[in-house]
């Protein structure tokens, strides 16, 4: 049986990583149109796609970029094809506030293709983090699988776990993964059909940082002032790290008073005490510690103000 294999290096793109409910969207922010797939018998030769506009969008033909086109509002189209071709161009016209518009989009067509991004809920609180998740969101569940069978490898090596409780299952479409050093990682997603035998790859290139490998590292972008007020802008005093330290994290008042104090492996104050009350507008003095030794301590003030409300 022939074996065929896609292999693709991209260099990582930074998304946001949205919760993995059914074959839900591509997390790809797209103000036009997006896609899901529906999954058929015949997988390992075929995608079955639908298209879907977004809200004020009014849409008059779609070109699926094989020469097929629909007048449908919200069309379903089936791609064949035999060497896991890695995309095609997708385009819609449409109106939207009465002009007359048309916008075109690379869809990947193997179930190989995957994203990596950082925890949506850390960002760069933990930079040794990260979420890979495959394009066709195919949730972690033994009913959604179908025939598709995945398999994680960082740097060629078999990722270990990541496993349903019925190894022949395979492992989960979608890990969350913590790096154990800094570096640059070619993280890779084996995807096999296990009734044709037919095999996918797809490569991601990852770069991990800060290098603690030689010595303590200095908590660099410490914030001098934030403004918890909920506007979504610096709402919070966050201090970058790795993810994997260990720290004993304390805020005061100018007088000396303890207001905050937590352990943590992140660094984020939203400007509350720990009894859950908003404190007042001022300068207060921190003193982050790092109990697993990665990280130099760190000391100073930090100026919180709210404004006006």
């Amino acid at each position: 049986m022939i074996r065929n294999i896609l292999r693709i290096t991209i260099t990582l793109a930074v998304l946001a990583f949205l919760p993995l409910l059914g074959f839900a969207q591509w997390s790809e922010a797209d103000s036009v149109f997006t896609w899901k797939l529906i999954e058929t018998a015949n997988l390992s030769s075929q995608s079955t796609l639908q298209f879907i506009p977004r809200q004020g969008v009014t849409p008059t033909s779609w070109d699926f970029g094989d020469s097929n086109t629909s007048t449908d509002v919200s069309p379903t189209h089936t791609y064949s094809y035999s060497n896991w071709d890695d995309s095609i161009t997708v385009t819609l016209s449409y109106t939207a506030n009465g002009e007359s518009l048309t916008h075109s989009r690379r869809i990947p067509l193997s179930p190989a293709f995957f994203l990596v991004s950082p925890d949506r809920n850390l960002g760069k609180l933990a930079t040794y983090k990260r979420v890979f998740v495959n394009l066709y969101r195919i949730p972690n569940n033994p009913d959604s699988l179908g025939n598709l069978r995945f398999h994680w490898f960082i740097d060629g090596t078999a990722l270990p776990g990541n496993a349903f409780d019925d190894i022949a299952l395979g492992q989960w479409p979608n890990i969350y993964h913590t790096f154990t050093s800094a570096g640059v990682y070619n993280v890779k997603l084996e995807v096999r059909n296990s009734n044709s035998g037919q095999t996918a790859e797809f490569t991601h290139s990852v770069r991990i940082f800060p290098d603690l490998s030689s010595g303590k590292d200095t908590l660099r972008n410490v914030p001098n002032v934030f403004t918890p007020n909920s506007d979504g802008q610096n709402d919070e005093f966050i201090v970058s790290s790795s993810g994997t330290a260990w720290f004993d994290f304390r805020v005061f008042t100018r007088s000396g008073g303890l207001v905050y104090k937590t352990e943590s492996s992140i660094i984020r104050w939203d400007g509350k005490n720990n009894q859950g009350a908003d404190m007042p507008d001022g300068i207060y003095y921190y003193v982050i510690e790092d109990l697993s030794g990665q990280y130099e301590s760190a000391k100073g003030f930090v100026y919180l103000f709210r404004g006006k409300k």
